[in-house]
């Protein structure tokens, strides 16, 4: 297997970047020789696209990525510089304003009373809330295809309510802080449709490496060749996710993303030059 093959398809909050701050520095350098040495890296986030590119700032480059749970994916060229796409981007979801139109004319009051934005919130709620600070709040909140909230019901109001956005053509990820109501997309579908247009127009056949640690992660940790799990600080997470060949990370992020990305490279022979 080349290392050109291999796509690392990754989530970002708690499984690259550090759950409580957010930082990567101490792994800096082990993401970059992945990179020099032709491993290809796909953020694919809940995250906006001001907050990915900021992260690309402190990386100092850019790379092909997947926003908003999988609502759009951006910088294709990067991938191959001959993908016959405008803006190099794939669009999969409807705006955020048509998705606040469905939710606001269709849904009863019983499951929106439920949902406390957090755009209607005060700074300090939205910052408690999303374990931002107020430099990074604004990169947050400036939202395409997504509506982050608070869900305040039990587990079983909330897959009811689950169930009647599904209704709608829309859905309800869970992350790892809060819920965000989109459209019918996920990050699974986002991956498989880069994953599927590599093969078609290009004859590849990429070896998926993925790695997250929420539930809105699941669909694209089930349908990847090595499916990686981080752990949280705070809970346990996806510890009942029945998928094959499944590994877990013995440290949190960031360290825990680099102990998986290392084993899972060295699992198929790939030894990193530099």
């Amino acid at each position: 297997m080349k290392k050109e093959d291999i796509l690392i398809f990754t989530d970002l909050d708690g499984s690259l970047l550090n759950h409580n701050n957010f930082e990567f520095e101490e792994i800096k350098s082990f993401i970059l020789k992945c990179l020099d040495n032709g491993v290809r890296i796909i953020p694919n986030s809940s995250k906006t696209k001001t907050e990915i590119e900021h992260f690309f700032y402190q990386l100092g480059k850019e790379l092909p990525y997947i926003l908003e749970n999988g609502a759009a994916v951006h910088n294709l060229n990067l991938l191959n510089s001959n993908f016959k796409l405008k803006d190099n981007s794939l669009i999969l979801s409807r705006s955020i304003s048509e998705i606040l139109e469905v939710f606001n004319t269709t849904v009863p009051k019983e499951f929106r009373k439920r949902c406390n934005f957090i755009k209607d919130m005060t700074k300090d709620e939205q910052m408690q809330s999303l374990g931002l600070n107020e430099k990074y709040l604004p990169l947050a909140l400036k939202r395409d295809y997504s509506i982050p909230l608070i869900f305040d019901g039990s587990p079983s109001t909330k897959n009811k309510f689950s169930l009647f956005l599904k209704s709608l053509g829309l859905k309800l990820h869970e992350g790892g802080r809060v819920f965000n109501i989109c459209d019918d997309c996920s990050k699974g579908f986002a991956m498989q449709s880069v994953v599927e247009k590599l093969k078609t127009q290009f004859l590849a056949n990429p070896y998926t490496i993925v790695v997250g640690d929420s539930p809105n992660d699941i669909s694209m940790l089930e349908q990847s060749n090595q499916p990686c799990v981080i752990p949280l600080p705070n809970r346990d997470n996806l510890i009942d996710l029945k998928i094959k060949n499944i590994i877990r990370a013995k440290q949190c992020a960031p360290k825990g993303w680099e102990e998986i990305v290392k084993f899972s490279l060295k699992k198929i022979n790939i030894n990193l030059a530099g």
